[in-house]
């Protein structure tokens, strides 16, 4: 036989050539690491970043010949890619990451994870589990649910009905959501909404003894928590009467805790869990259970700052969407714990220092409410956390009226004048901002509150006097404009706060206490609240109406003080005087209410008002007093 000549030889080298052509993707290449071809490749799935996941353009072609239902994209960092190269949903990227914790970059976790090669890649990706750093119950521990058709039948006994859904969702979407919108996705939620309303039509429920499993998973479940929260939150704004009112409430509240037990939230938290926990929080606030709410939200926080929801390179893992959603979320944290501890006056636990400001922020025209209050929670966390020790109190608080100022000059034109407001939720919203922001400014300024030689009056501490003066008065104004339109503020414990601290001030502080426009709006106030309480009919029972309203402790501690201080000018009627006092005896462990209906008080003219105003909203709920050993 003659040799084979040079084109064939020439020919199968190439053959040879392409046979060890790397198939590999660009990010298992870059790390010689093995990738099975696929897209996303199960190593890249694996390392938690699918969407890197990518091929040489010299390679697509050869490799969609043979693998027709591959599609590959040619830039990573483009939308497209991210969407063609994860091609799943947000919820499904979630499901991928359920097992993610989040460690700092000088955690042993990081550095080993960092430094992995071929040789130790499976002791870095398992090295969390082997220094206890890492949750190993797959099911919550603390309840009797031993097998998967145990949970289900659980689960059935707290799903919401249609007709619970139906009739309460709405009055959360439209009452509460627009004022503290947590749904970072209320799109999304909406569209997961139909497809339950769906499945419970279909029968998919009715059964307790076949498992439906795609309503029993983790994910599932915490879905149907965080509806079940929305419930809560909606029933509390609902038109019923207040007993059945807070009755419904709180069941929906126990049957969203239920559902996260079920779901193993404190194991494996996710963000519709997450958002749960801030709504359930967020009700109980609202119903005047303020420090439960407290203790809630940092439970929250924490669980938050696990799945890497603090910081941008905590979610970097996730598709591009998810990571909108998440930073969404911490948003919103970062709202709730902000009111709180200006309410409180508390140290936050929060921090804004992992996400990145966005440059626009400060340049923007037409912010939005939801932009506005924001960057009025970011201020916040700043007044919380000033350092005061060395630097002039009246100073920064010039500097924080500043940067208040700034934001509220580029707000949207029916944010900044009520004369521009053309819808009712236009109105509403603008209440609602302006409720928040003189609170906000009524903090700033108590500096200027204070008791001070005279020597040591600051030369701009008639500024702050005066701005704090315009905030009180405005808070009291906006929150009766705002109750005329909505129960919105008379269910909101937040703005139910700030009205009655500020009138409080209104009241005893030497600026305001003898203006005749503050005395007007204090009796205003005082006569909301009256009419809103339980009234006695003619046969001497008890009856209320829809608009019947709690009140905590605390602010009922703090409206009767009103009352009290108004009727030692005689401008209160006895009826009047006397429907208060009622209301106190409900708190009667906190306080005493004396034989003219109000309680018996210290002269408030010998303390600083903002002192004065903290031992009165700040009264210690709890006696340590008594804990000196077991069953003493």
């Amino acid at each position: 036989m003659s040799g084979p000549s040079q084109d064939e030889v020439d020919r199968v080298l190439r053959l040879k050539s392409r046979e060890r052509e790397s198939h590999a993707c660009y990010p298992c290449k870059k790390r010689k690491v093995k990738c099975d071809g696929t897209q996303p490749c199960k190593t890249c799935q694996r390392r938690k970043h699918p969407q890197i996941c990518t091929y040489k353009l010299s390679h697509s072609r050869r490799r969609s010949a043979s693998h027709p239902e591959i599609t590959r994209s040619a830039s990573p960092a483009s939308p497209a890619a991210v969407v063609n190269a994860s091609s799943d949903t947000p919820s499904r990227s979630e499901d991928r990451s359920k097992d993610y914790v989040y460690s700092g970059d000088n955690s042993v976790v990081s550095i080993l994870r960092l430094r992995a090669s071929d040789a130790n890649e499976s002791v870095a990706r398992e090295v969390g589990s082997v220094l206890g750093l890492q949750n190993t119950f797959n099911s919550y521990p603390f309840m009797d649910s031993k097998t998967p058709r145990d949970r289900w039948k659980a689960l059935l006994s707290v799903l919401p009905q249609r007709n619970e859904v139906l009739k309460f969702f709405h009055y959360y979407q439209v009452t509460a959501y627009p004022f503290n919108p947590i749904l970072a996705d209320m799109g999304r939620f909406e569209s997961d909404l139909c497809t339950y309303l769906n499945a419970h039509s279909e029968g998919e429920f009715k059964s307790s003894d076949k498992v439906a499993e795609r309503w029993a998973t983790d994910r599932s479940i915490g879905h149907i928590s965080l509806l079940l929260a929305t419930l809560a939150a909606g029933a509390h704004y609902s038109d019923i009467e207040y007993p059945q009112r807070l009755e419904l409430a709180t069941d929906f509240a126990r049957r969203s805790f239920h559902a996260l037990r079920l779901a193993n939230f404190l194991f494996r938290p996710s963000l519709d869990i997450i958002q749960a926990l801030l709504i359930l929080g967020n009700t109980l606030q609202n119903m005047g259970q303020s420090d439960a709410a407290w203790a809630l939200l940092g439970t929250t926080v924490r669980l938050a700052q696990t799945m890497g929801l603090h910081t941008q390179r905590g979610t970097a893992h996730l598709p591009e969407q998810v990571k909108t959603k998440a930073r969404a979320l911490w948003s919103t944290i970062v709202w709730q714990d902000s009111l709180l501890c200006l309410c409180y006056d508390r140290p936050p636990i929060v921090t804004v220092t992992g996400w990145p400001l966005e440059n626009p922020v400060f340049e923007l025209q037409d912010l939005s409410y939801e932009a506005v209050m924001h960057s009025i929670c970011r201020l916040g966390l700043d007044i919380m956390r000033a350092e005061t020790i060395g630097l002039d109190e009246v100073e920064q608080a010039i500097g924080y009226l500043q940067r208040l100022d700034s934001v509220s000059q580029r707000r949207q034109p029916y944010l900044q004048s009520r004369e521009n407001c053309i819808s009712l939720q236009q109105n509403l919203q603008h209440l609602a901002l302006r409720m928040h922001t003189s609170f906000c400014v009524s903090v700033i300024c108590r500096p200027a509150m204070k008791k001070s030689p005279p020597q040591l009056v600051h030369p701009q501490s008639e500024l702050l006097r005066s701005r704090a003066k315009g905030s009180l008065i405005d808070a009291s104004k906006a929150f009766l404009e705002f109750q005329a339109l909505s129960v919105v503020p008379l269910r909101s414990w937040s703005m139910v706060h700030t009205v009655l601290s500020s009138t409080l001030l209104l009241c005893i502080w030497e600026e305001t206490r003898n203006d005749p426009e503050c005395r007007s709006l204090q009796q205003r106030v005082i006569d909301v609240f009256s009419s809103s309480d339980s009234k006695v009919s003619e046969d001497g029972t008890s009856s209320s109406d829809s608009d019947s309203q709690w009140l905590s402790a605390r602010h009922i501690r703090a409206l009767v003080m009103l009352r009290g201080a108004l009727d030692r000018e005689g401008e209160i009627g006895n009826a009047e005087n006397e429907n208060l006092a009622a209301m106190g005896a409900n708190a009667a462990p906190l306080f005493s209410v004396g034989p003219e209906g109000y309680m018996d008080m210290v002269n408030p003219m010998d303390f600083s008002p903002v002192s004065y105003i903290d031992s009165i909203m700040n009264v210690p709920l709890f006696d340590f007093t008594q804990e000196s050993g077991f069953m003493e």
